[in-house]
């Protein structure tokens, strides 16, 4: 059995092994680079939620885009690319906190709304997300981006941390995906507020919980015993 690892994986504008989802990477970036990548909240009143849709700043009224839980598509949709996705992996993530920093900045008009990420985790065997397993029931919130009032647009980086603690997840060529939202704390005062990611080696990553592989378990894996 290989000893526990830490992994880190980097978000990227990309999609993941041509899928729809947003690929999360264990090669470091070197920069920060802002993104047209994120939601324009605008006004609108809390509480709504927003799914994430991969390399596109979800606009403040469009139909069908906002609701007041976090529902949406419910499951890993590839079609809008609502979850960050890593895989195939075979071993296990052992139960303890994954860390999630997600970097934002507001591009067209930063003003005085707050708003955060919400997160849930699945698993599924094809990168498409088809049959996805949830992981955990629970919705995990970051902590809160208030990114200042700079009248003409490109607000302040904000970082969003969450310690989040899910069980062991034991993986046999699967697929890893971080279904993600926006939740509005508070509305703005501008239509042209936005928060869209800013990517970059310490600007938004995912440091997962120690993963162990072993070829014994795989081998018990693929008799079908376990």
């Amino acid at each position: 059995m290989s000893l526990p690892v830490t992994k880190s994986y980097y978000c990227t504008t990309g999609s993941y092994n041509a899928s729809g989802f947003a690929a999360l990477d264990e090669t470091a970036p070197n920069l920060f680079s802002a993104t047209a990548f994120g939601w324009n909240m605008g006004q609108n009143n809390p509480p709504l939620y927003c799914e994430m849709y991969r390399g596109v700043e979800v606009l403040r009224n469009t139909a069908g885009r906002w609701f007041p839980t976090p529902s949406g598509s419910g499951v890993p949709n590839n079609t809008i690319g609502n979850c960050w996705a890593f895989g195939p992996l075979t071993g296990e993530f052992l139960s303890a906190s994954w860390q999630i920093t997600m970097s934002v900045c507001a591009i067209t008009r930063a003003d005085a709304q707050v708003g955060q990420m919400i997160y849930r985790f699945w698993k599924a065997d094809n990168v498409s997300g088809s049959g996805a397993s949830l992981i955990s029931p629970t919705y995990f919130s970051s902590s809160r981006a208030v990114p200042g009032t700079t009248a003409g647009g490109n607000g302040i980086i904000t970082p969003l941390t969450s310690s989040i603690p899910l069980p062991n997840i034991n993986l046999k060529n699967e697929y890893f995906f971080i279904q993600t939202y926006w939740s509005i704390v508070t509305a703005g005062t501008n239509n042209g507020d936005d928060e869209n990611y800013v990517f970059g080696i310490t600007a938004s990553l995912v440091k997962s919980a120690p993963f162990v592989t072993s070829q014994a378990r795989m081998v018990v894996w693929e008799q079908g015993t376990i």
